[in-house]
């Protein structure tokens, strides 16, 4: 038995004018590939040959450029010629890839190596929880898997969840289609997965998990930044039996919609209270994520409005932590520590997140900015201006674990507020401290969705109106392939 795989992954903001190039992304090949997949080790334990294609992963980003998209995309269908005769194929995608003039990449990809394999071959797909599945994505696989927490913790059961899928599908010598059956709900940061109504979700994938003739099933939250006709929630079920799956998905997706309006951002606040209540806290550190500037929903990470409001404070203990300014860090890279320098952060802006300002600041240290897949991407300096710390990079940078900072020389809990590019806070940043604001800062990646300026999307869309019913889901709610 024979299975290839591989992984091709970059989120996309399509409100941010930045693109991913093929410069963007961290690349395995190889036994490197095989070491990295947690799919691997299930495929090798059921007798099968992984040839491992390419493993391609970005930090979120705006749309993947077309030049990129097609360089990897042709590396994917050049080595699956050279193995035709596989029996299964494994895709380690995350769903809300929009590549510049196409949409969907994960849509373009698999059609491009369908043309090559034709029907016959199953493909498994493991999944982002924030996925956005178009009709032509679902036409084209056999079993999708998705994560089931937000934040994430369960990549790796994800991938061997998906491996299994594909290996049903090779033993069964079935082709499954799935049955998707779409929300019209915008979830952002609300939709974490430990709470209602995704506790009683997740209880109801945990049984299919268990039924015969069940296949893949997952549900997914979507990306709200993401404009498209398909974005949005979406149960999905591939199996055996097509009116079993669909209507064990028309019940998932009841149990989401009755319970969607329990989902609300915890801590969540406006902006100046945000930094009086982070300011006035007795806790030893609290984190302030920046929300409408966040870099893992794809934001650029160069907004300026939260270190303007704490530098007008100039109180001692906080750190803004990595603002995204290239043409700053190269200038300061050029220097020792202890020198002073005048730098201009967003040069020539002035709107309500990204704000020129001219800062004399005093370089400190000089560090390395972590990757999303754990490499080495950039480099950074840690300043200071008055009281307040800066940490300024050459390449859009997400702050999510301890090894990130440490990268940087900075010991968190010598601070007392940390201000994020991010949303919700990420388990690796919980080791550090369980205490956090959610800044409601405006931006690409804001919460306050009716202020986002839609060309595509579906414009009967819950939180944006409110007065959806059950019917109208009824009615259009079912994917028809």
């Amino acid at each position: 038995m024979k299975i290839l795989a591989g992984s091709f992954q970059c989120e996309a903001n399509t409100f941010c004018s930045k693109r991913a190039a093929t410069e963007d992304f961290e690349v395995f090949c190889g036994q490197e590939l095989l070491d990295k997949m947690a799919a691997v080790p299930v495929f090798h334990e059921a007798g099968a040959e992984v040839v491992p294609l390419v493993y391609a992963s970005a930090l979120p980003s705006g749309m993947v450029s077309r030049e990129a998209f097609e360089y990897f995309k042709k590396i994917f269908v050049e080595m699956t010629e050279q193995e035709k005769e596989a029996d299964g194929i494994y895709l380690y995608l995350h769903g809300s890839m929009y590549v510049e003039g196409l949409g969907s990449g994960e849509e373009h990809l698999v059609k491009a190596i369908r043309n090559v394999v034709g029907e016959e071959i199953p493909i498994s797909i493991a999944l982002d929880y924030h996925a956005n599945l178009s009709d032509g994505l679902l036409r084209n696989v056999n079993a999708i898997q998705g994560f089931r927490t937000a934040p994430h913790v369960d990549h790796d059961d994800t991938e061997r969840r998906a491996a299994v899928s594909l290996l049903k599908c090779i033993e069964k010598r079935i082709l499954p289609k799935p049955i998707c059956i779409r929300l019209p709900f915008l979830g952002g940061d609300a939709a974490t997965t430990d709470r209602e109504p995704f506790v009683s979700v997740t209880s109801q994938l945990q049984e299919l998990d268990q039924r015969e003739g069940i296949i893949s099933c997952a549900f997914f939250n979507g990306q709200p930044w993401y404009d498209s006709p398909y974005t949005g929630n979406s149960a999905v079920i591939a199996g055996e039996d097509e009116d079993e799956c669909r209507r064990s998905a028309w019940k998932m997706a009841k149990t989401f919609w009755d319970g969607r309006e329990l989902l609300k951002i915890r801590n969540s606040m406006p902006v100046d209270e945000a930094v009086e209540r982070s300011l006035a806290s007795k806790e030893k550190l609290i984190f302030v994520t920046d929300s409408g500037d966040n870099t893992t929903a794809g934001a650029d990470g160069a907004g300026t409005l939260l270190l303007g409001k704490y530098l007008s404070r100039d109180e001692p203990g906080v750190l803004i932590c990595g603002i995204y300014a290239k043409e700053a860090v190269d200038n300061l890279l050029k220097k020792e520590s202890g020198d002073r320098e005048e730098i201009i952060l967003c040069p020539g802006r002035n709107d309500r997140q990204e704000k020129e300002m001219r800062l004399n600041v005093i370089l400190k240290k000089k560090g390395i900015v972590y990757g999303w897949a754990g490499d080495e991407v950039g480099k950074g300096v840690v300043v200071s201006c008055g009281n307040t710390d800066i940490v300024l990079t050459d390449a859009r940078a997400a702050f999510t674990t301890k090894i990130h900072f440490e990268k940087m020389g900075i010991a968190p809990e010598e601070y007392r507020v940390i201000v994020l590019k991010m949303g919700y806070l990420f388990p690796g940043l919980r080791e550090i401290s369980e205490n956090f604001i959610f800044a409601l800062t405006p931006g690409i990646s804001t919460n306050d969705f009716a202020s986002i300026d839609y060309k595509f999307l579906k414009h009967n869309m819950y939180p944006i109106n409110k007065d959806i019913t059950w019917k109208e889901i009824l009615e259009k709610g079912e994917v028809k392939l």
